[in-house]
Order: C-alpha cells, then sequence, then structure tokens
C-alpha cells in the first residue's frame, strides 16, 4: 500500500482528510522556495499553510538525526520568513490537524490574516 518506509497509516490518514477537507485546492509534496529543493508534505493555499508529517517513528528516520533534523529546522525557518504558516505533524497528533485548522478558519473570518 505504502511506496517508502516513512509512509504510515497515519500519515495517509492525514493527507485523506486534507484531501477531503480541501479537495482540489490542496497540494501535496508543494515546492515553497524557488532554487531550493525544499517541499512540504501539503500545501493550503487559501490558508498560506504548510502541513508536514514527521516520520519520527520509522526505522530509519531522517528527522532522528542531528543532520537531517537541521536541515529540517532550516526548511520550516526558511518557511516562516517566507510568510508560511507552518503546521507539523507526527503519528501521535496528527488527529489534532483538524481542529487546529478549524481555529485558524475561524480566526481568518473574525479578522486574522493569512
Amino acid at each position: 500500500m505504502f511506496r517508502s518506509r516513512t509512509n504510515t497509516r497515519e500519515k495517509f490518514l492525514l493527507g485523506a482528510m486534507l484531501r477531503a477537507r480541501y479537495g482540489k485546492e490542496l497540494r501535496a509534496e508543494f515546492r515553497f522556495c524557488p532554487g531550493r529543493r525544499f517541499r512540504a508534505d501539503w500545501y493550503i493555499p487559501s490558508l498560506n499553510v504548510l502541513v508536514e508529517y514527521e516520520g519520527i517513528f520509522a526505522a530509519k528516520s531522517r528527522h532522528t538525526h542531528l543532520e537531517g533534523y537541521s536541515t529540517d529546522c532550516e526548511k520550516y525557518n526558511l518557511a516562516t520568513v517566507l510568510g508560511f504558516r507552518v503546521l507539523r505533524y507526527t503519528a501521535r497528533n496528527y488527529a489534532q490537524a483538524q481542529a487546529d485548522l478549524d481555529e485558524l478558519e475561524q480566526d481568518l473570518k473574525v479578522g486574522g490574516s493569512v
């Protein structure tokens, strides 16, 4: 079912929830910085939100090694500097995404800014 050792059931479920909620607007493997190879797992343009699933529970995860973790920090910092919101999830908290997005959308309706 999954092509990569870092893909998990939880990542699949998070992606399915995002696709059901945002449909064709949702962009997968989104390159958010021209000239850099950084990609976000998903991008929601109407909210200017990058959604990342951290595969830290995989047998060999780049997220648990110093070099991989440092590169991830660089990636998230760059996304923030460029004006994106970044939401990060793991197998333990991926179900929280729904509530986080509800809250963000509500904030934007009452005067928040994208």
